[in-house]
């Protein structure tokens, strides 16, 4: 493991590790929420429970929510490494909805893929969802701010960035190239279904990943990229 930022070391109670079988148990019980099937769901709870933790670790990201399986996950396995000890890590959704096409399948978004996220994650308090494409959130972040404390803070940085809206490798590569540097060391970027349109993303990050400061793997359909030292913003 990199070492992490030291503002993002969370207290001692926070530092146990969590059982591969409650992660298994976490997927096990959601897998019905997600089109996600469980041997990559696994893949994502592992990373959550693997990523910084702290009372004042960034946000975690999911771009392409759908019904709101995975993220249901993210905030599940957050609440059992918290367990009540101090409030978790917002996790941020992006998901424009509306009938629109789903790049590289028949598939298209309606109005009960919205009701079923909003079912799935109106309990959690930590979770905010914003209702545009990854392309206008990575254009106005700059803008956007969250607050905390009585304080307003930008939307800076990110613990766990997980990619799966659009899968045009263009959009793709550009949430790569923006949110990479974006992600705290020992924190992780996973990319869904990066064997699609003939592997093309999963070509260019393996070229790129050095440049990127990540350690990188495949798994089937998806690619985790591991951040040792992001590189400077573009």
């Amino acid at each position: 493991m990199p070492t992490r930022d030291a503002t993002s070391v969370g207290a001692p109670d926070l530092a146990r590790n969590i059982p591969d079988l409650l992660l298994r148990w976490h997927v096990f019980r959601y897998r019905r929420r997600s089109d996600t099937s469980t041997r990559f769901l696994l893949e994502i709870a592992r990373c959550v429970a693997r990523a910084p933790r702290g009372p004042r670790v960034p946000p975690f990201l999911e771009i392409g929510t759908r019904t709101g399986g995975s993220a249901l996950l993210m905030l599940r396995v957050l609440d059992s490494i918290y367990g009540g000890k101090c409030h978790p890590p917002l996790v941020l959704t992006v998901d424009p909805y509306g009938s629109r096409p789903y790049e590289g399948t028949a598939h298209r978004y309606n109005e009960r893929h919205y009701s079923a996220m909003k079912r799935a994650l109106a309990r959690y308090p930590n979770h905010i969802h914003y209702i545009m494409d990854s392309e206008l959130f990575l254009r106005e972040i700059e803008q956007l701010y969250l607050w905390s404390a009585g304080t307003k803070h930008g939307i800076e940085r990110f613990t766990l960035v997980y990619l799966d809206g659009s899968h045009d490798p263009a959009i793709v590569w550009n949430e790569i190239e923006q949110l990479v540097p974006r992600v705290i060391p020992g924190g992780f970027v996973i990319v869904d279904d990066t064997d699609w349109f003939d592997g093309a993303i999963r070509r260019r990050l393996d070229a790129a990943a050095s440049q990127l400061g990540v350690t990188l793997r495949h798994r089937e359909k998806q690619s985790v990229l591991e951040v040792i030292t992001p590189p400077a913003r573009v």
